[in-house]
C-alpha cells in the first residue's frame, strides 16, 4: 500500500495542477460564465486510466487487478464519447473570435474558450500522468510555459496571483518526488515514508509562506520587447481600442483623486520623479483628454487608436505654413518608472518614436493623443512645433460668425453642458465676455477672471452630494487646484459657445539635472484646450493656475503659455517674511501618501519577518555547535554514539527490527567507515554493560567522516540543514 500510495499522490497533484491552470486561463482572458463543470472530468479521465494501469500492475490480489480493470473500461468509456464532443476543427475560428475581442476590448466568453479548454484538459493532463514516473518534473516545465506565455503576450492582468497556487505544487512535486528516487537508489535501506511525506508538507508551507514575500508582479527587464515582437507575428495589430490599452493615463498616479471618479478632494502631492527629459523645452506634456462632464467627473469614450507615430497629413501641412523655415523642436521623454501606456506628447506635435524598434505605436486623430499597446518603459521622441509661433499665428484667426451641421457634427461634444450646470453659473460667464469677442477673447476673459479671484490649496475638502462641481467652486467655495480651475474653464467657455477639451498630463518646470529636465509628481497638473481655428482644426492651451510644484513647494509659478496672463501669487507663502539665517525655518517635511504609507507598513513588516527568521536562523546553529562541543568533550559516550547514528540514518544506515548495533555496522559499504564505527560500538557497549567510560580517540575524525558521507550523497544544502537546524 505504500508503494502505491506513492503513485496515487503524483496523480492527485496532476489534476489539481490541470485545475488552477484553468484558473489561470480564466482569470487570463477575463472569460466570462467560466463552467468549471464542463471541464473537470476532461482533466480527471486521463488520470483514472493511468491509475487503473497502475493498480493492475501493482494490485495486492486478483480482486485489486479486476476492480482496477473495470476503471479503465469505464474511464476509457466515457472519454471515448466526451472526446467526441470537441469541435476540433472550429478552435482556429474561436481563437479568431477570441483574438478580435481582445483587440476590441469586448468581453470573452466560454463557449469561445470551450474546446480550447477540453482539449487543453485532455491532453495536458494525459501528457502529464503518462510521463510523471519518467520524468517527474514536467508538471513544472508545463506550469512555467504556461506563465512565460501569459507574461510575453501580457494577459495575465491578474493571473500573476495564480503562482502562489502553483508554488506549493512545485515545492510538493519537487520534494517528494526527491525523496522517492532516493528511495529507488537505495532499495536495501529501510525508508520511513510517512515521515518523508510529513517533511514534504512542512517544507511546502514554508516555501508557500515564503512566496507571499516576493514581487510576483514585477515585470521582466525584456517584456515589452517580447511582448510586441510575439504580437506582432501571432496577432497583426492595426488598431487598439481605448478600452484595451492597459494602463491609460490619469493624473491620479501623481497623488491627484481620479477625476473619472470623483472629482475634488483634498490631496497630497509628492515630489517623486517620474521622467527625464531632454531637449527644447519646458513644455505642456499631454496625457490624457476628456470631454464629457457630468457634474462631479469626466468620462472618456473609448475611442480606436490607429497604428501610426505621426499626426494628420492635413495638419502637418497647416504647422509647417505657419513655422516657415523654422526648425523643429525634439524632446526625448526618459521614463523612470513604469506609469502608463499613454505617450506624453506636445499640443503641436508633428510625430512621435519610440527606441524600442519592436514596439506598436497608436494615435487617436480626434484628441492627438498617442499610446503603445504596453506600459511605456522605453524612452521615446517627440518632434513637434514651436507653440510660441503657433500661438503667434492663432492670434490673428477670427472666429467664424457662424457654424454650419459639418462643424456641430465634428465638435457637438466639445460644447456639451451638462444637466447640472446651474443658471448661476450661466450668468456669470455671460457677466464677465461680451458676445463681439473672439474664441480667444473669451478664452482669455475667462482664464483672467479665475486667476483673479480664486485662490489655489490642496485642501479644499470634499464636494457635498448633489452639488455640481463647477457651480460649488464658483460660488460656495472659492479655492482649489488645476482639476477644479481645468473643469471651470473648461465648462464656462463652453457655456460661452466655445469648444473645449479638460486635458491632463504634466508642466514641465525648468529644472534640469546634467542638461536633462526633471519632472515630479508635483509637475501634474490639468489644464484647458481651447479651439480656436475651428477651420483647421487647431486649438490653445488656456491654463488659470499652476502646478503644486510652482505654488506650494515654494519656486514660484512660470511664465505661462498665454499672452497676458498674470503671474499667480502663493497665496500660502508670505510675501513680507523673511528667513533668519542665524535661526533658519525647517523645510516642510512632504507627508506621506496612503499607498507610501502602506508600502513603508509592508516593507516594515517584511524585514522584521525577515531578521526575526535571520536571529532564529543563527541563534539555533549558535546552540547545534555548542551542543557538538560539549558531545564531544562528554566524558559519556552515549550522547556522541547517538549523534553518529544519526548521520548514518541519512545513507539509510539504521538498526532494523531484531538487529545489534555491530550487526548494522557488518552492513556498511566503506570499510574505514564501518571499521571505526565498529570501534565506537564496542565502547558504548563496555560502558553500557561493565560501567566503565567507554574510550574512543576519534570522535571528531569519524563524525567529519560520517557528515561527509552524507554531504556527498545527500546535497551540501541537506547536510547543513541536518546537522545545524533539524
Amino acid at each position: 500500500m505504500s508503494k502505491m500510495k506513492n503513485l496515487v499522490i503524483p496523480l492527485v497533484m496532476v489534476f489539481i495542477n490541470m485545475i488552477i491552470m484553468a484558473m489561470v486561463m480564466e482569470s487570463a482572458y477575463y472569460i466570462q460564465g467560466f463552467q468549471y463543470g464542463e471541464i473537470w472530468i476532461y482533466a480527471i479521465l486521463p488520470i483514472t486510466i493511468v491509475l487503473g494501469l497502475i493498480g493492475m500492475l501493482k494490485g495486492e490480489n486478483i480482486w485489486y487487478r479486476l476492480g482496477f480493470f473495470f476503471v479503465i473500461l469505464v474511464s476509457i468509456y466515457i472519454l471515448y464519447y466526451r472526446v467526441k464532443t470537441i469541435d476540433v476543427g472550429a478552435i482556429p475560428e474561436d481563437i479568431s473570435i477570441i483574438n478580435s475581442a481582445i483587440m476590441k476590448g469586448e468581453d470573452i466568453q466560454f463557449e469561445n474558450f470551450l474546446n480550447t479548454m477540453k482539449l487543453l484538459m485532455v491532453v495536458g493532463s494525459a501528457i502529464l500522468s503518462v510521463t510523471l514516473y519518467i520524468f517527474p518534473y514536467n508538471m513544472v516545465i508545463l506550469d512555467m510555459g504556461l506563465l512565460l506565455f501569459l507574461w510575453i503576450v501580457d494577459y495575465y492582468n491578474n493571473s500573476y496571483e495564480y503562482v502562489r497556487f502553483f508554488v506549493p505544487i512545485w515545492a510538493f512535486s519537487i520534494l517528494f518526488y526527491r525523496s522517492t528516487l532516493y528511495d529507488r537508489e537505495v532499495k536495501v535501506l529501510k525508508v520511513n515514508r510517512n515521515k518523508r511525506l510529513l517533511q514534504g508538507v512542512i517544507f511546502t508551507l514554508i516555501i508557500t509562506l515564503a512566496s507571499f514575500f516576493i514581487d510576483i508582479e514585477e515585470k521582466g527587464i525584456y517584456s515589452d520587447r517580447l511582448w510586441n515582437f510575439f504580437n506582432g507575428q501571432v496577432v497583426t495589430q492595426n488598431s487598439i481600442n481605448g478600452r484595451n490599452i492597459e494602463d491609460p493615463f490619469s493624473i491620479s498616479m501623481s497623488g491627484y483623486n481620479n477625476s473619472e471618479s470623483k472629482l475634488g478632494g483634498d490631496i497630497i502631492i509628492n515630489e517623486e520623479e517620474v521622467l527625464h527629459a531632454v531637449g527644447d523645452g519646458p513644455i505642456y506634456l499631454r496625457g490624457s483628454v476628456k470631454v464629457n462632464y457630468l457634474g462631479d467627473r469626466w468620462t472618456k469614450e473609448f475611442r480606436d487608436y490607429l497604428e501610426t507615430g505621426s499626426i494628420v497629413e492635413e495638419k502637418i501641412s497647416y504647422y509647417e505654413e505657419v513655422a516657415g523655415n523654422e526648425e523643429l523642436n525634439i524632446l526625448e521623454i526618459r521614463p523612470i518608472k513604469e506609469m502608463t501606456s499613454h505617450l506624453f506628447n506636445s499640443i503641436y506635435t508633428r510625430d512621435m518614436a519610440i527606441s524600442n524598434n519592436l514596439a506598436l505605436l497608436f494615435y487617436d486623430e480626434k484628441y492627438d493623443v498617442f499610446t503603445s499597446n504596453k506600459t511605456v518603459t522605453n524612452d521615446y521622441f517627440i518632434t513637434y512645433f514651436e507653440e510660441e509661433l503657433v500661438r503667434g499665428y492663432l492670434a490673428e484667426v477670427a472666429s467664424p460668425s457662424a457654424r454650419d451641421e459639418a462643424f456641430l457634427a465634428n465638435y457637438e461634444e466639445y460644447l456639451q453642458i451638462s444637466d447640472t450646470i446651474t443658471t448661476r453659473t450661466m450668468d456669470l460667464v455671460f457677466e464677465i465676455i461680451e458676445p463681439t469677442m473672439s474664441n480667444q477673447e473669451k478664452a482669455q476673459a475667462l482664464t483672467d477672471y479665475l486667476k483673479t479671484n480664486y485662490t489655489y490649496t490642496l485642501e479644499p475638502g470634499d464636494l457635498p452630494e448633489g452639488e455640481d462641481f463647477v457651480d460649488y467652486f464658483l460660488f460656495e467655495n472659492p479655492e482649489g487646484y488645476c482639476v477644479y480651475f481645468g473643469t471651470a474653464l473648461s465648462n464656462m467657455l463652453r457655456i460661452a459657445g466655445v469648444p473645449t477639451r479638460y486635458v491632463e498630463g504634466f508642466k514641465m518646470a525648468d529644472e534640469r539635472d546634467g542638461g536633462r529636465f526633471i519632472v515630479r509628481n508635483s509637475d501634474a497638473h490639468a489644464w484647458t484646450e481651447v479651439l480656436i481655428d475651428e477651420e483647421n482644426d487647431i486649438w490653445q492651451i488656456y491654463d488659470a493656475t499652476g502646478t503644486p510644484r510652482e505654488l506650494i513647494f515654494n519656486e514660484g509659478p512660470e511664465e505661462t503659455p498665454t499672452e497676458g496672463e498674470e503671474p499667480v501669487e502663493n497665496p500660502e507663502t508670505p510675501v513680507d517674511e523673511e528667513e533668519d539665517p542665524l535661526n533658519p525655518q525647517p523645510e516642510d517635511e512632504v507627508e506621506e501618501t496612503p499607498e507610501e504609507k502602506q508600502e513603508r507598513v509592508s516593507r516594515n513588516i517584511m524585514l522584521s519577518v525577515i531578521s526575526a527568521l535571520l536571529i532564529l536562523f543563527a541563534l539555533r546553529v549558535a546552540y547545534r555547535k555548542y551542543k557538538i562541543h560539549q558531545m564531544m568533550r562528554s566524558s559519556s559516550l552515549k550522547p556522541y554514539f547517538r549523534e553518529v547514528n544519526r548521520g548514518l540514518s541519512f545513507m539509510y544506515y539504521s538498526r532494523k527490527q531484531g538487529e545489534t548495533y555491530l550487526e548494522m555496522a557488518d552492513r556498511i559499504r566503506d570499510d574505514e567507515l564501518r571499521e571505526s564505527y565498529t570501534k565506537l560500538v564496542e565502547e558504548v557497549y563496555r560502558e553500557e554493560y561493565s560501567g566503565e567510560t567507554g574510550e574512543f580517540s576519534r570522535r571528531q575524525e569519524l563524525y567529519d567522516d560520517v557528515y561527509g558521507i552524507v554531504r556527498e550523497f545527500r546535497g551540501p544544502v541537506f547536510t547543513f540543514i541536518k546537522k545545524f537546524i533539524v
